[in-house]
């Protein structure tokens, strides 16, 4: 029993927002590292980044940023809020600031203050703020960076902060308690030659981390706050940016709304809800744009946690007298014992669930006298009656779980023990509605490996029993978020997506290979749509947009699903956001869409009609294009080298990749060099068939699956090319098909393997319907020719560990993180389509491809070798 009368308040999550300590500010001056804080399991740590001035003066200034990191530094050290501590924050600015003892806003401060952020543990709060500017890294527009105060535009690959320089050090963060607030503009520049940047298919994972499965979700308890989508410029009120002006009132207690009353908390979730209300209203109220009226921000990861941010001062101290009352009642008996963690738990903070808000209600009413202890026991009865669950559901619940386990224990390519499935479910279940365990269900659950499925059963109808009748787990939310949880802990491809995101995932990919065939992107210089390529044999290409030209217009005749419009619908492309062009352009096959470009030196715009069509794209590249646009796999006319890129594995690989070889035939190549650099794979049967093109008859790849007999792959001679020496590159980025491909050029002696050691994914998933969803499952690995491993999974994952394809001896040419981005840069950049007679420029005009070199030096021996052979078979013969 707690014997003090503010224990009760210490011991909830109350207590680690008011009296643990922060973080101390450092002196202002050059490049300094921050010290160590010190290290308690709730010490929360806080960086927060204002760089509003900036020495370049291509850097646009950004006018509050300096004030709103100053005001949130004083709202979080304050001791009404969340009471930081000096040592438990820094404070990055771009002018300097005595009195808060801040830090430049430097590149270098900032890196050393992320490093330092990523040290807090799972238990620990940590804050990220950045307020300022940002832009393109390069050429390729979803690289991006972050504006120091030191930053210079033209050199920023080297000045600025890459959004990748945070994501290798947020890897490393253990806490599960992440909450960055970004307010930046990644068009934070007046270079008007520059091409707009993009968030990428994976926006902000510099914070939101990856949990490493294809479906690339964010690591839990993460969030991010973000004033716009980063694409534009975020509206200035009187003496803050807007998103900081609402932060600020929301985490001093204007958040503070879930339930029926205050509780003294501000969290996550409650903060999202305050955002999602005050900002659009406050953009309308003060934009004087239709853009800053317009102005839309957004919520990242997990923005229903419950996670406490700050405390409410107004509503605290009422929270405060009813826990000592509480405790007070305790320590006299005269409220049960059984009951007092629940109480201490239910004043602490609002829960969300009804019932439970329901019956935080009655205990309140028990510690101000309104109820006596009979009257209140009777009310929480009625309230606990009420969430009893109806045996069915929990029969249900587990049969549907345990059907689940049973494909497991067919398929999966491991052996797995259903025990230990259950567990890992039910466990997982529990943690994912934030409800702690039952002690006699967590100790059975220690046995659970030795249990039989009758006794599985009835441990997962327990456990669902004891949750009770809830909101949260209605429909067959329960059965998803315990199959989602049950193979978090296999595999990273184990997966299961539920029936609500998966028929989301299938509106938003309705289309979206079926269009008129163009990368687009904003203009810089005009606001409308840039073409950056047509993609070869696709329509656009066909009636011949190019690159370079400007879509203006898009006219409309019927909707996306093919059906007539009334009147047609005209939609300028001038400052449209590009995914809500893209809905625009794309839509059903068959269907019409009129385009109007404008192009670079002629007077008039051109309007082209285009039947909308599925689009393949080309996986099979060459060195450059030539002028017809076709591709030219020569990287060394004099020698007669070929050079052959392949992008991934798709059905129409296997038969781009035969023309080239054929083409390359009648050019008479004496060598050949394949790429398989960032293939990520794709097809096991075109991986299969591409590989034969270049061995003779011989073991592939097999298949050993957990039980059952190992299916083995063999290729054969007819139709192989073998008559060239090859090299292969391969890289981290090279995975699953392109592994299969290398390591069986690699055993059979066919090829050297030049580059780095490829990804590791070695292993085979089966999709299937399950549940009203899809269960992806890993049943069976791959193996080398050589009968070695492939699959960094079924490994510790070392680098002394037997695993994916290496390069062969004295072939091993590592790039770091600058030249393998700009690799990908020039790699892209060289399958656009240029306007013909057009003149080219290079984003990176000195790259040198040191892995390309390597393989041409041994390629050129190896010819020279050659012909010093047919030479004195010449000789012998005369």
């Amino acid at each position: 029993m707690i014997r003090t009368k503010t224990l009760g308040l210490l011991g909830g999550v109350l207590a680690a927002l008011l009296l643990s300590p922060v973080l101390a500010a450092e002196e202002a001056k050059p490049a300094p590292k921050p010290r160590e804080g010190a290290k308690t399991d709730t010490k929360p740590r806080v960086v927060l980044i204002g760089a509003g001035e900036f020495a370049d003066k291509q850097i646009k200034p950004r006018k509050h940023a300096d004030a709103d990191a100053k005001a949130l530094y004083d709202l979080f050290t304050s001791k009404d809020y969340l009471g930081v501590e000096p040592d438990s924050i820094r404070l990055l600015l771009s002018k300097p600031d005595e009195k808060r003892k801040s830090i430049p806003a430097t590149r270098q401060n900032i890196l050393f203050a992320a490093d330092w952020l990523a040290e807090s543990k799972a238990s620990e709060l940590a804050v990220w703020v950045f307020i300022g500017e940002g832009g393109p890294l390069g050429e390729k527009s979803d690289r991006r960076c972050y504006f120091a105060s030191d930053s210079v535009f033209k050199d920023r690959n080297k000045t600025a902060v890459a959004a990748a320089d945070l994501d290798e050090r947020f890897k490393k963060l253990k806490s599960r308690k992440f909450v960055a607030f970004l307010d930046i503009d990644f068009k934070g520049y007046t270079d008007k030659t520059v091409l707009d940047p993009s968030l990428g298919s994976s926006p902000y994972r510099e914070f939101l981390g990856d949990d490493a499965t294809d479906e690339h979700n964010f690591l839990p308890g993460r969030t991010i706050f973000l004033a716009t989508n980063g694409l534009s410029v975020s509206l200035d009120l009187k003496e803050h940016g807007l998103m900081t002006y609402v932060l600020l009132a929301g985490l001093k207690g204007g958040a503070d709304t879930e339930g029926y009353e205050p509780d003294g908390l501000v969290t996550v979730a409650e903060l999202a809800t305050y955002l999602n209300k005050e900002m659009p209203k406050l953009a309308k109220e003060h934009g004087q744009t239709d853009a800053e009226k317009d102005q839309r921000h957004f919520i990242l990861g997990d923005r229903n946690s419950e996670t406490p941010l700050t405390t409410n001062p107004t509503a605290l101290a009422k929270a405060r007298q009813r826990l000592e009352k509480l405790e007070k009642l305790i320590l006299d008996k005269k409220l049960p014992e059984k009951l007092a963690d629940e109480a201490r738990k239910l004043l602490a903070q609002m829960p969300r669930l009804k019932a439970q808000q329901d019956l935080r209600k009655a205990y309140q009413q028990f510690v101000d006298g309104d109820l006596d202890l009979k009257k209140f026991e009777s009310r929480r009865e009625e309230i606990v009656a009420a969430t009893k669950l109806d045996p069915d559901v929990a029969d249900r619940f587990a049969k549907k779980v345990l059907e689940g386990t049973q494909l497991l224990l067919e398929d999966y390519v491991k052996k797995v023990n259903q025990g230990e499935l259950v567990g890992w479910a039910i466990r997982g279940l529990y943690r994912r509605v934030n409800e702690k365990l039952p002690d006699e269900l967590s100790d059975k659950l220690d046995e659970a490996k030795k249990m039989t499925e009758a006794q599985l059963k009835d441990l997962l109808v327990k456990a669902r029993l004891h949750l009770g009748k809830r909101e949260d787990l209605e429909g067959q939310k329960d059965v998803d978020l315990a199959l989602q949880r049950m193979l978090a802990n296999l595999d990273p491809y184990t997966t299961y997506v539920d029936p609500q995101t998966l028929e989301e995932f299938k509106k938003r990919t309705e289309g979206s290979f079926v269009g008129i065939g163009v990368s687009i992107r904003t203009d810089p210089k005009t606001g409308n749509l840039l073409v950056i390529t047509p993609l070869m044999g696709s329509p656009a290409y066909n009636v011949g947009i190019r690159a370079g030209d400007l879509i203006t217009q898009v006219t409309l005749e019927t909707d996306r699903k093919g059906n007539k419009l009334d009147k047609p619908e005209v939609v300028p492309m001038k400052g449209i956001n590009v995914n809500e062009a893209v809905k625009k352009i794309t839509g059903k096959a068959g269907t019409k869409v009129k385009v109007t470009v404008e192009r670079p030196g002629e007077d008039k715009p051109k309007e082209y009609e285009l039947v909308r069509t599925k689009i393949e794209t080309e996986t099979v590249m060459g060195i450059r294009r030539k002028a017809d646009d076709s591709w030219d796999y020569l990287v060394d006319p004099v020698n007669k080298v070929g050079y052959v890129r392949l992008s991934q594995f798709t059905r129409q690989s296997g038969k781009e990749m035969a023309l080239a070889v054929a083409q390359m035939k009648k050019q008479g190549i004496k060598a050949l060099v394949l790429d398989l650099r960032f293939n990520p794979g794709g097809l096991l049967t075109v991986a299969r068939e591409i590989t034969d093109m270049f061995v003779d008859d011989g073991l592939i790849v097999s298949i050993r699956p957990r039980e059952g007999r190992e299916e083995k792959l063999p290729g054969f001679s007819e139709g192989s090319s073998l008559n060239f020496p090859m090299a292969c590159l391969v890289n981290g980025g090279s995975a699953s098909g392109s592994e299969i491909v290398s390591a069986a050029l690699q055993d059979h002696g066919r090829a050297v393997i030049v580059g780095e050691r490829s990804y590791g994914k070695g292993s085979v998933q089966n999709v299937m319907p399950f549940a009203g969803g899809e269960l992806k499952m890993t049943t069976a690995s791959f193996w080398r020719p050589s009968g070695k491993n492939l699959n960094k999974a079924s490994t510790k994952g070392r680098p002394e560990d037997e695993w994916g394809v290496s390069p062969d001896k004295g072939y091993e040419v590592k790039l770091d993180r600058k030249e393998e981005e700009d690799l990908e840069e020039v790699q892209r950049e060289s399958e656009i389509i240029h306007p013909r007679g057009a003149q080219i420029k290079k984003t990176h005009p000195d790259f040198k491809d040191r892995q390309l070199d390597k393989a041409l030096e041994y390629l050129h021996g190896q010819i020279k070798l050659a012909d010093k052979v047919k030479s004195a078979r010449k000789n012998a013969d005369e």
